[in-house]
């Protein structure tokens, strides 16, 4: 220890020694209230943060503890710097109101400008209700003794109130408020008044509002929320309505009782909005979007939110409205923007929903079933069964060059196609096979589709697939299977076991969802065609939960804008 250390603390001694021993020495021998000296040694504990993780304050030079002696009345508060700087626990050098020689209830507090009183015996603390998502520490702790006695008090400062975390699951919204509510009526923030002797808390105000300084963006990841609530029991659970930028609200909520403790946290179930799960069909000359939630068996008129007619492109294809028919796929891209559309007739168009325009068109793909979008702004057709050169085959298109094929390559019975981003490849269906390509020369004026693996797959008689995660595609056809990527490993989804003829098939792995169109029985004018929209929520039960029909269309293919 240095000199000027050693100084310091011999001071420091001799002036407390000097104190006790002129209070220990006064002829006043009365039990009167009176100014004292009083040491007290306080210890910060870790405390739940914004980002939900433990924050270890220590006490600073500048910091300030405030400390309060319950007894009858309101009781004043008195404050002290650290002697010890620099740590978690630090001597302090109170002056404090207390009987001489009698034992006394001391409470600590930091900040010292955290909202906390005393008045008879009954410790009072702030919860907000009004809050903006951030975490403030109110450290509080207590302590019995002879608070003038040569040993003074010792106490751990711990966070008063519990915080809560509103877990937000990713969707398209940001949050900008939340209310939190008990389901039991109890009252969780406002004054909260704390016995002195069991520490048993009841609160004031039965809400918390949290009003975010800058809406809360959930698009690309799941986020928490904090809240800090008083330290009380919730019989019934609670509820926390969310409410997004657009006025939408939704709720996560328990009607379990909840516990909540001081200096603890409490984790929320994932909040999510509840969306209502759009479809998009084609058929004949139209596709069709709708709200799933607002059809049911005996239509669908009354659940559209969007239609196009292919007609209306007759002029930019340079076709007669008679040939804009036969719509076999409408697959959303590029996170459902725009619409990948392809007929029968030998034509596929990108285009854009909001405004309808036509982004892409070619007439040189015949009997054309499905396309995906590449990277490097290029587009791939599959190009079912027929008798020309160019029929049986996958098309390479660039989308700045209509019409013009950038390359070329064999598949018998092309029927669809997926881009997996993950694997970086190209996944292509037809007859009894599934084709993997890797992109080749994808950088120059010259790329292609080179074949790096042929798999069999169980059935022949292949129509619809569609990427399920990084490592499954959904096949669809005779008969319809997960297939595992990295085991290359067929799985057979059992609901489908009688199926000869699915045209399309999406199913959810999370929720176990699937959305489909089987002609196995056809339905309309055409051998191929279906009037029913089916939806399952296990792939392995014996038939399907629900039906939307679509009485006038010859439709071939469903699929899923969001679920």
């Amino acid at each position: 220890m240095n000199k000027s250390h050693i100084r310091i603390h011999r001071k420091l001694l001799i002036g407390i020694g000097a104190i006790i021993f002129i209070a220990g020495c006064s002829n006043d021998t009365s039990d009167s209230v009176r100014p004292f000296a009083a040491k007290a040694t306080l210890t910060l504990s870790k405390y739940y943060n914004d980002q939900g993780a433990m924050t270890l304050p220590v006490w600073e030079q500048s910091s300030q503890a405030g400390m309060l002696v319950a007894g009858a009345g309101k009781s004043e508060a008195f404050y002290a710097t650290p002697i010890l700087a620099g740590s978690q626990k630090s001597l302090f050098l109170f002056t404090l109101d207390v009987p001489h020689q009698e034992t006394s209830t001391a409470i600590g507090f930091w900040p010292a400008e955290a909202p906390v009183t005393c008045e008879n015996s009954t410790l009072k603390v702030t919860v907000p209700t009004q809050q903006n998502g951030s975490v403030t520490p109110c450290l509080v702790g207590k302590s019995t003794a002879r608070l003038n006695g040569y040993n003074g008090c010792e106490m751990t400062l711990t966070q008063f109130c519990c915080t809560m975390y509103i877990s937000v699951e990713m969707g398209d919204y940001a949050i900008r408020e939340v209310s939190i509510k008990a389901n039991g009526g109890e009252a969780i923030a406002g004054e909260v008044s704390v016995g002195i002797d069991d520490w048993a808390a009841s609160a004031s105000e039965q809400t918390i509002t949290v009003t975010l300084p800058e809406p809360l963006d959930c698009s690309q990841e799941a986020q928490i929320i904090p809240v800090m609530i008083a330290p009380v029991t919730l019989t019934k659970g609670f509820t926390a309505t969310l409410t997004d930028t657009d006025g939408n609200s939704f709720t996560v909520k328990t009607t379990k009782p909840v516990e909540l403790e001081s200096g603890d946290k409490y984790d929320t179930d994932d909040a999510q909005m509840a969306t209502a799960t759009e479809l998009i069909f084609c058929g004949d000359n139209m596709i069709y979007m709708i709200d799933a939630g607002l059809a049911d068996a005996s239509g669908y008129k009354d659940a559209v939110t969007w239609s196009w007619d292919a007609t209306t492109a007759s002029s930019t294809l340079g076709l007669a409205a008679a040939r804009c028919s036969h719509l076999d796929d409408c697959k959303p891209v590029n996170n459902g923007k725009q619409i990948l559309a392809t007929s029968s007739y030998n034509w596929c168009v990108l285009l854009d929903i909001e405004t309808q325009d036509i982004l892409f068109h070619t007439t040189g793909v015949p009997n054309a079933h499905s396309a995906e979008i590449l990277p490097g702004n290029r587009i791939v057709v599959a190009c079912s069964g027929g008798e020309s050169s160019t029929h049986n085959s996958l098309h390479l298109y660039d989308i700045a060059a209509p019409n013009r094929i950038v390359d070329q390559v064999p598949l018998t019975s092309a029927h669809g196609v997926v881009w997996n981003e993950a694997t970086q490849r190209l996944y292509a269906i037809g007859g009894q096979s599934l084709q993997i390509y890797r992109l080749k020369d994808w950088e120059t004026t010259a790329p292609s589709l080179e074949l790096e693996k042929t798999i069999q797959t169980p059935q022949n008689g292949l129509h619809d697939m569609t990427l399920v995660n990084a490592n499954t595609l959904c096949i669809g056809g005779k008969r319809a299977y997960l297939y595992d990527i990295g085991a290359n490993r067929f799985t057979e989804m059992t609901l489908f076991a009688s199926s000869t003829s699915i045209k399309s098939i999406n199913y959810n792995d999370e929720t176990g969802e699937l959305w489909y169109t089987d002609a196995t029985h056809p339905e309309g004018s055409q051998s191929w065609s279906t009037q029913t929209i089916r939806y399952a929520t296990d792939m392995n039960a014996s038939s399907e939960t629900r039906t939307i029909k679509v009485p006038d269309l010859d439709m071939y293919k469903v699929r899923v804008m969001n679920w």
